[in-house]
């Protein structure tokens, strides 16, 4: 946020695609690798990792919520 990047759909103007179409679009990302999505998340600061293990259902849930506080 310091740095002025968005850090949260709330923070991106206009409309949006369902969650649904997100997830379709961030499969084009090209860190994708055997359709699995890489995430760089956190356990606390300095405790970062990266993965690959995250459930197509559980990207789409925090998409839907994330969304729902939009409106």
């Amino acid at each position: 946020r310091d740095m002025g990047m968005k850090t949260d759909l709330a923070d991106i103007e206009g409309g949006l695609p369902d969650a649904n179409t997100l997830l379709t679009l961030m499969g084009q990302d090209k860190k994708v690798v055997d359709g699995k999505l890489t995430f760089v998340l956190t356990k606390g600061i300095g405790q970062a990792f990266i993965t690959s293990d995250v459930p197509p259902d559980a990207v789409r849930d925090v998409l839907q919520d994330a969304l729902s506080l939009r409106n």
